[in-house]
């Protein structure tokens, strides 16, 4: 692996090369086909696990577990914080993203987190975090994340072994383009079934109706985020199972709104930023809304008028 990247902030440099190696390796393994079918286990979060799922949990531990600088490794495949080093970083991971939508051949990827100084869960909130994205394992291997207010984008050349990283510029796109599962759409508080049909059927003519974009694959929803705009949505609905929505805070929700923001985005629970949350467990879900500023502000405006 080749990485000719340096980061701003103090000893983050070999945690980003375990992080891209690792991705290396998953990719290399979905590629082969490797670890697509179920497997006999579940994650802390009582999803059904594919093989793959172990295979991209292992490959992070055994890359990251090598720096100095790594306190402890968390993982949404894993009860328990696994301390490393007293080193000054943590990293939290979902490491196989979208995983049953790479069964038939939807991009998958992997999401992660840099925190500063986390000893305990609550510490894995977005005041700490100091770095976070996610990996697209698709046609090609990309990165793409930000470093404090810095955004890049990183593509691996697979014949070189290079990966080449490159800045991205200009600030949060903007398109009418929304990524909601609609599955429990009955069953969406009233104040969002609102929201959703507005946005769909604006009364008045006055704009066209959103575009609908669902991937069921958080990572290529969000890599359309990234690179052309929209809004972002996983919600609560009034049915188990689904009380708090299904996304993780530190494992998704959290690196996923830290990238946003520095892209001049925006994010939400209905209530408060993705950032500003509290976090009370490793395992923690909450609803998910993430965009440009208008929309989220949107969003909370429509909750709040119920």
């Amino acid at each position: 692996m080749s990485l000719n990247f340096k980061s701003q902030l103090p000893q983050l440099d070999g945690i980003f090369d375990a992080l891209f190696a690792a991705s290396e390796v998953i990719y290399a393994e979905l590629k082969k086909g490797s670890g697509l079918k179920f497997a006999t286990s579940s994650n802390e979060s009582g999803d059904d696990q594919i093989e793959l799922d172990v295979i991209a949990d292992e490959a992070f531990f055994e890359t990251l577990k090598h720096d100095a600088n790594v306190r402890y490794v968390v993982s949404e495949e894993r009860p328990d914080m696994k301390r490393i080093s007293d080193g000054r970083y943590s990293v939290a991971l979902d490491p196989l993203d979208g995983s049953k939508s790479a069964l038939v051949g939807i991009p998958s990827g992997a999401i992660f987190a840099i925190f500063e100084d986390a000893e305990v869960a609550a510490d894995f909130n977005g005041s700490n975090i100091v770095s976070g994205g996610f990996f697209v394992f698709g046609m090609n291997l990309e990165a793409y994340f930000a470093v404090g207010k810095a955004v890049y984008k990183g593509l691996f050349d697979a014949d070189s072994g290079a990966w080449t990283i490159q800045p991205i510029e200009g600030g949060m796109p903007s398109a009418d383009v929304l990524a909601i599962n609609g599955q429990n759409q009955k069953l969406w508080d009233t104040w969002l079934q609102r929201h959703y049909d507005e946005l769909l059927d604006p009364k008045g003519g006055t704009r066209k109706p959103y575009n609908m974009r669902w991937f069921a694959s958080m990572v290529s929803d969000m890599k359309r985020m990234v690179l052309q705009g929209g809004l972002f949505a996983y919600p609560s609905a009034n049915t188990k199972g689904y009380e708090d929505g299904k996304l993780r805070l530190v494992y998704e929700a959290i690196p996923m709104a830290y990238l946003i923001h520095a892209m001049g985005g925006s994010s939400t629970n209905g209530d408060q930023s993705i950032l500003e949350m509290p976090v009370e467990k490793l395992h923690q879900k909450t609803p998910v809304f993430i965009g440009d500023k208008a929309k989220i502000e949107a969003v909370e405006a429509a909750k709040k008028a119920g």
